[in-house]
């Protein structure tokens, strides 16, 4: 039984975390981080440090995912995010199928059944930003 508790928690972490992609710039790290969701709110200037795109199964909420950004975001000393978009979209499917086949005297019986399951994926792009 304890073998399989592992494997089992590793997958969930695995399924429950935010995969996150940065391109751009680095800074030494803040501790806290503005979160804008029009470019048209910040009131300071700034420059753009790079972009970040953020993936992760349903089941992580939307909040968590940017949580994620904003830790990621201080790690790359970022003063601030803004959020560009959040996306929901399915990545992927699968079929199992499955038939059984009787042979008697009187012919052949032949039953099936199928069932079809999708995988959702949600994504968030945004832009590190550092104040000038």
């Amino acid at each position: 039984m304890k073998k399989l508790l592992l494997p089992l928690f590793l997958l969930l972490c695995f399924i429950g975390c935010t995969k996150i992609d940065y391109l751009g710039e680095e800074y030494a790290p803040t501790s806290h981080v503005d979160v804008y969701y029009d470019e048209a709110d910040i009131t300071v200037e700034y420059k753009v440090m790079g972009e970040v795109i953020a993936t992760a199964g349903d089941i992580v909420s939307a909040e968590k995912m940017q949580k994620d950004i904003k830790k990621k975001a201080m790690e790359k000393g970022a003063d601030a995010v803004i959020i560009l978009g959040f996306e929901r979209y399915q990545s992927g499917s699968s079929t199992n199928f499955s038939e059984e086949t009787k042979d008697t005297s009187k012919g052949t019986k032949t039953s099936g059944s199928s069932s079809t399951s999708s995988e959702e994926k949600k994504e968030i792009k945004a832009k590190f930003i550092k104040y000038l």
